[in-house]
């Protein structure tokens, strides 16, 4: 009985392993009143080394093999690479350039502090990126510069070329000169004349601070007046101050104007009348005309002693009747002795006509005198 037991005793006992090469502690043998139980008068077990190795397989974890530590990131460098690629786009901006080249450098002096190195590809492919883009915006910038400057010379250029045309100032082929009968429906229905551009002259009447700088008021008419006061039409003129520049009260003027409209004057005897006004686009100087050359004097013809008669043809210039009054001389061949003087009168000539008449001298008129017209006046009837 003895023997069986001792000898199942035997059998359940097991054989401690080999104890590792480490410093640890050795295990000890469990006993047969169960696991981690020390037999009775036995000491207390050693409490086995946490790292030695356990006599039972493990079992399987319920949940799976726990994951390891998350990967390390470089956002920095990440970033870069995003920005060096938008530069490539956004050049002229060069913001992105600059950030890129910042974040880049942030990022690869991280990566140096990772093992292994995190993002160090993406910080230096950011860096590279960014360079370029800066690059390309900077060629852009110089590029668009020297096209913008070629243009604006062009422009410049194109201006300057264009001056002399505009300064030429408007087609002057598009005025008309109008006769008596059309410029008189003018004053008399400026309204319905608006808009027509006409070529007229214009005696200065009145162009001082009361009418200002850009404006004056005027006898107009179709004819060049020989005299003052011949052009008998009042009209407001008005043009750009300096294209009316130097000119002054009593000037003889030919003007090239628009008919604008009309304004209402006060009159000498206190009622209203309307006049037209007249924008000028060119104002000539142009005086007043020699109407002597309206006058030709023929041969003189001794009638008796101390009588001659003087043949003289009166030609009409103007556009309507004139009524004509003229001086004839009888004077020495070199002007300094004057024998006498003769009037010419003739009423009413029609325009472009022709009337002659004769200008009798009874002073005593040497027969190599000399008969020059000294003055001429014209009166529109």
């Amino acid at each position: 009985m003895d023997e069986r037991e001792s000898e199942r005793t035997r059998d359940l006992r097991f054989t401690a392993p080999e104890p590792p090469a480490s410093d640890t502690l050795p295990l000890a043998p469990p006993s047969a009143g169960g696991a981690g139980a020390p037999p009775p008068g036995a000491p207390p077990s050693v409490v086995p080394h946490p790292y030695a190795p356990h006599p039972y397989a493990p079992g399987p974890t319920p949940y799976g093999a726990p994951g390891g530590p998350p990967a390390p990131t470089n956002s920095q460098a990440t970033a870069s690479l995003v920005l060096g690629i938008a530069s490539l786009f956004l050049g002229l901006l060069f913001v992105p350039s600059i950030l890129g080249v910042v974040l880049g450098i942030v990022g690869l002096a991280r990566s140096g502090r990772t093992s292994p190195p995190t993002g160090r590809g993406a910080a230096i492919t950011g860096i590279v990126l960014s360079v370029v883009g800066a690059a390309l915006g900077v060629v852009t910038a110089v590029t668009v510069s020297n096209l913008v400057s070629d243009t604006a010379r062009t422009i410049v250029e194109d201006a300057a070329s264009a001056a002399p045309e505009a300064s030429a100032g408007p087609d002057l082929d598009e005025f008309v000169a109008v006769d008596a009968a059309e410029w008189e429906s003018v004053v008399k229905h400026p309204g319905r004349a608006e808009g027509r551009a006409v070529v007229v002259y214009a005696e200065v009447a009145r162009f001082d601070g009361t009418t200002g700088d850009d404006r004056f008021l005027g006898g107009v008419g179709v004819d060049q007046p020989g005299s003052e006061r011949e052009l008998e039409d009042p009209a407001v003129v008005v043009g750009d101050v300096p294209l009316l520049d130097g000119v002054e009260t009593g000037d003889v003027l030919r003007i090239h104007a628009v008919v604008t409209g009309s304004l209402e004057l006060d009159t000498q005897l206190g009622g209203l009348s309307e006049v037209p006004v007249l924008t000028v686009a060119q104002v000539e100087d142009v005086g007043f005309v020699d109407l002597r050359e309206d006058l030709a004097v023929g041969t003189p013809e001794e009638v008796q002693p101390g009588w001659f008669s003087l043949p003289v043809t009166v030609t009409n210039t103007g556009s309507r009747p004139f009524t004509y009054s003229a001086t004839v001389t009888a004077e020495s061949k070199d002007g300094e002795e004057t024998y006498g003087k003769g009037t010419v009168y003739v009423e009413k000539i029609g325009a472009g006509k022709k009337e002659k008449t004769t200008v009798d001298f009874f002073d005593e008129v040497p027969v190599d005198a000399v008969f020059r017209v000294e003055s001429v006046e014209r009166y529109a009837e």
